[in-house]
């Protein structure tokens, strides 16, 4: 199975073929995570200025986009999946945008901060990693990360009750060392089961 490849081939590519699975259970998807991640969401707006521009990298059906905004914060989404993508349009302007494909879309430096909730999980380590310096060239100096990704279980096809997705998993400290060495200068790494990382991004 490659782990490469466009969007319009799901069969040749696990990314495509893993977010797919999330459009027929959106709804349910979107309930079952709606109280999630406050307390991050208000610690990740809370360390910059009001109002700053943060991008929703991954940003499901809208959840922290509308967190964002309520925080004084402007914010923008872009998702693979078109289901999330027509849901969080509702919170904020959504854009349907391959992550792997991110650091085209914006001019660099447009970003005060970057929110990347459990968004690479279902990339290889490499993509991963090539995503997170797009995140680096998108982010203005001094700009704030989050990226949080699973650190437990084992790296591969998993299926789950709504569908079968690809995940790899990382070693906690891979994961920090890979943000440190695409542009970022590491502020906090919180370890679990989805290993976090809060960053700022180098002058």
């Amino acid at each position: 199975m490659g782990t490469h490849g466009t969007v319009t081939d799901a069969g040749s590519d696990p990314v495509a073929a893993s977010v797919a699975v999330y459009s027929d259970g959106a709804d349910d998807y979107a309930a079952t995570h709606a109280p999630k991640m406050a307390d991050r969401v208000e610690r990740f707006a809370g360390s910059l200025p009001q109002p700053s521009l943060i991008l929703d990298a991954g940003c499901g059906p809208g959840r922290d986009l509308a967190r964002f905004r309520a925080y004084g914060h402007v914010a923008r989404g872009v998702d693979l999946n078109p289901v999330f993508v027509a849901m969080a349009g509702a919170h904020a302007p959504t854009s349907q945008c391959d992550l792997r494909e991110i650091g085209s879309r914006f001019p660099a430096g447009t970003f005060d901060g970057i929110w990347a909730s459990a968004s690479l999980v279902h990339l290889t380590e490499a993509e991963a990693v090539d995503v997170l310096g797009q995140f680096a060239g998108l982010l203005r100096p001094g700009g704030r990360l989050y990226v949080c990704l699973k650190a437990t279980g084992r790296t591969g096809w998993l299926d789950e009750p709504d569908g079968r997705r690809w995940y790899t998993v990382w070693d906690q400290d891979e994961f920090a060392a890979a943000v440190s060495e695409t542009g970022f200068e590491v502020d906090r790494v919180d370890p679990g089961t989805y290993v976090e990382v809060w960053a700022t991004r180098g002058d």
